[in-house]
């Protein structure tokens, strides 16, 4: 399934991707659904790192400019595949200030939407990472592993601390080791390392990041054999 974001306060520049997403995925057998946002605060708001697989948004809109919303998608998200849509030419060219990949110029033809969308089928099959899918109460999401630092629990509040921020989910300690497999590793009776994060072991401490997390006295002999054991790994 491709998941496609669309930014675009015209509603005839709108449907007319809507029609190009319908045509794509009947024409190419690839799975795609499209979520519609009106300005950029919206889908700002809403925004969660690996909720789409692509993005398509206009750069003149109301309120924020979609240069600005860009701007502020790399500032937690700085890998979905953006692609601006305009009817200036010589905006686009500014695209590469925030790793844009590329730009449609209105009204978007089919053709060059196809062609868009195959380039970013590419993209997503050459860079995929392993992902989990997790459950919240805001809805489901694929985490990439490699970007989840350590995992945290409380009772049966778990927190998944990742490069691009908090996200809470309902679970256990014992059903997140088993969904990540080995290279997760206990420190304590509560945190999860990612062994790809950390930094350096200094006495009861493991340093993840710039983050300080306790190590338990009755985990530590087991937890440094898996730190070298990573490392030779490596």
């Amino acid at each position: 399934m491709i998941r496609v974001a669309i930014v675009e306060d015209s509603l005839e520049a709108a449907k007319k991707l809507f029609e190009n997403v319908e045509k794509f995925k009947n024409e190419s057998g690839n799975e795609c659904e499209y979520t519609h946002f009106k300005e950029g605060v919206t889908f700002l708001e809403k925004y969660k790192p690996g909720l789409f697989d692509a993005v398509f948004m206009d750069i003149e809109m109301p309120y924020m400019s979609g240069m600005e919303a860009a701007k502020r998608l790399r500032e937690t998200d700085k890998y979905v595949p953006l692609i601006f849509i305009t009817d200036l030419k010589q905006y686009a060219l500014k695209g590469y200030e925030v790793e844009a990949m590329d730009f449609l110029v209105k009204p978007v033809s089919y053709s060059a939407f196809s062609t868009m969308m195959e380039r970013v089928i590419r993209r997503l099959s050459s860079s995929k990472k392993p992902e989990v899918v997790v459950s919240t109460a805001n809805g489901t999401y694929r985490v990439a592993t490699d970007d989840i630092k350590y995992v945290e629990v409380s009772r049966h509040d778990v927190t998944y601390h990742t490069a691009q921020g908090e996200i809470k989910l309902w679970g256990s300690l014992t059903e997140e080791e088993k969904r990540l497999g080995e290279d997760f590793v206990r420190c304590n009776s509560y945190l999860l390392v990612n062994l790809r994060h950390v930094k350096k072991i200094v006495g009861n401490e493991v340093f993840v990041g710039n983050e300080s997390l306790p190590i338990s006295r009755n985990k530590k002999s087991d937890f440094l054999q898996s730190v070298i054991g990573y490392m030779n790994k490596g």
